[in-house]
């Protein structure tokens, strides 16, 4: 049977191997997300012949993960055991589109719940890096209005030359002040990834203007994806948000390698949606939380 092991940052390595051997464009098969979010759904993991499970606690249920390796049906008769076992619904979160059909064809009961405040925002790479045509003339606008007001900028790959500068600039975002426990805690874990950053070798760069940092982000590449995990900028600089989006991409998603961005899901915070649906996705990447039984 299954034996679930909390997830400890000296698991890290085994997690990103499988990601990394069976890519996805989702965010939450990435050690990034891991990292960033493990605490808040009190992720474990378990692996059986080869094959990775997730389990989490969302919307205050165990979910388990879509199985991540060679042996999907081995994996899936695992978790039916499991659950038999310890006598527990079979629920299964962060299930995409392709995963569902296997779903639907081998469990005789299936409800499907589309998340859809858990939506991933997928965007051409290079319709995002370049933002040509009328259809992206609001973030082109913003990014050309920094450039005319801010003529002394700079954008830098993070070192540890600068992490002390943007571990003060986090503890000094804006969310510090609301009372608002999600944002707080992301907030917490950006200073988690930076006081730990070469560590988890994440990719990330910040923006400077006038030698000061009012921006930056963090993210990792994943098969022909670069997903952005982490993205804070200094609003009272017009199109600072712009900048760091479009300079993050053009440090590290140059080359054909890299075809899409991830910029990982809006939370169902209409501000955030309203801003990533304005950058024109080519896919909203569903997720959703199935339940499911076998032999009825």
């Amino acid at each position: 049977m299954l034996k679930f092991k909390k997830i400890e940052r000296e698991d890290y390595p085994v997690l990103k191997a499988y990601f990394n051997a069976y890519p996805s464009r989702q965010c939450d098969r990435t050690v990034g997300t891991i990292i960033m979010w493990h605490e808040y759904y009190g992720n474990y993991y378990a692996v059986t012949d080869g094959t990775l499970i997730l389990l989490s606690k969302f919307k205050n249920k165990n979910c388990f993960s879509f199985p991540i390796g060679k042996n999907l049906e081995g994996g899936l008769d695992a978790i039916d055991e499991y659950c038999e076992k310890n006598d527990i619904p079979c629920v299964m979160c962060s299930v995409n589109k392709n995963e569902l059909p296997v779903l639907l064809k081998r469990y005789c009961y299936c409800v499907v719940e589309p998340d859809r405040d858990m939506f991933d925002y997928i965007y051409d790479k290079d319709a995002l890096m370049n933002l040509s045509g009328k259809k992206y003339s609001t973030p082109r606008n913003h990014i050309n209005k920094f450039l005319k007001l801010y003529k002394n900028y700079e954008f830098v790959p993070i070192t540890n030359e600068i992490i002390a500068e943007l571990i003060e600039f986090t503890r000094n975002f804006s969310f510090n002040s609301e009372k608002n426990e999600i944002a707080n805690y992301e907030l917490e874990k950006c200073i988690d990834v930076l006081e730990n950053y070469e560590e988890y070798g994440l990719l990330g760069g910040a923006l400077k203007v006038d030698g000061k940092i009012i921006g930056y982000s963090v993210g990792e590449i994943i098969g022909d994806t670069l997903i952005c995990h982490i993205e804070k900028a200094d609003i009272s600089y017009h199109g600072a948000y712009q900048m760091v989006t479009n300079q993050f991409l053009r440090m590290y998603a140059q080359g054909d390698e890299i075809k899409f961005v991830n910029r990982e899901d809006d939370s169902g915070d209409e501000g955030l949606r309203k801003a990533k649906l304005s950058y024109r996705p080519i896919e909203l990447l569903e997720k959703n939380t199935v339940y499911l039984k076998k032999g009825c």
